[in-house]
């Protein structure tokens, strides 16, 4: 004997069903460990092979990086670098004296070799990476499809 379920049944099923799927895709999972310390790595390496001093990480630093990271993989802002200017009146506070700025942005890469890679490739953030710069702060962040983005911050 076949038994069906009644439509209401039925549909109470699949609702429920539907909020465990979207309550299990819509978390995202924790990012990689060592994601920062594997940016900081490869960019010291280029640096050194380059004849240039390692920079410092700061972890204040590295908090306006990763805010900026959180903001574009929440969607609060578009990739890229807007709010640089209010990103550059935080750091003033936390560096001083203040003797400048540069900003590196990525997204996609799997891991801080692959974001490295990219900015390495590119005339511009290959320029920040080589630039006279001290101290440096990274921040990750990962959206709800698990791409994450990565924000580095030069200064001197």
């Amino acid at each position: 004997m076949i038994k069906f379920l009644p439509v209401l049944k039925t549909n109470f099923f699949f609702f429920i069903l539907s909020v465990i799927s979207l309550l299990f895709f819509s978390f995202s999972a924790p990012l990689k460990e060592g994601l920062t310390e594997d940016v900081l790595k490869y960019t010291n390496q280029f640096r050194k092979s380059k004849g240039l001093p390692a920079l410092e990480m700061r972890k204040e630093l590295n908090a306006v990086a990763r805010s900026h990271s959180e903001d574009m993989a929440r969607g609060r802002r578009s990739f890229g670098h807007g709010g640089y200017n209010q990103r550059e009146l935080q750091v003033k506070k936390i560096i001083k004296p203040y003797g400048g700025m540069a900003e590196n942005v990525a997204y996609g890469a799997r891991n801080g070799k692959e974001a490295f890679e990219i900015w390495k490739n590119s005339s511009g953030h290959k320029k920040n990476m080589l630039g006279n710069y001290k101290y440096i702060g990274i921040g990750t962040a990962q959206n709800k499809r698990g791409v994450i983005y990565y924000t580095q911050i030069f200064v001197r």
